[in-house]
């Protein structure tokens, strides 16, 4: 709902603001949940001591992986 609330701040319309915002926020969370379960099965520790508070520099990128891609091309191909 803020996605759609805040279109006038992106060339969208309201109601495609509202599905790309859903749409990010859905993979966002599949990405930290993929890349997580990736770092856990091969082992991978993150650098926690960093960030403090946090799961380390890795967790703070992880929803990004499957997000920004996914967003270029609806913007690139899609939208224009």
């Amino acid at each position: 709902m803020i996605g759609a609330a805040l279109f006038w701040i992106t060339p969208f319309n309201p109601w495609q603001a509202g599905l790309i915002a859903l749409l990010i926020n859905l993979l966002g969370f599949a990405g930290g949940i993929v890349m997580s379960a990736i770092k856990r099965d091969r082992g991978v520790k993150d650098w926690g001591h960093m960030i403090e508070g946090h799961g380390g520099m890795l967790d703070r990128l992880d929803s990004v992986c499957f997000a920004a891609p996914i967003f270029f091309h609806l913007v690139r191909y899609w939208w224009t």
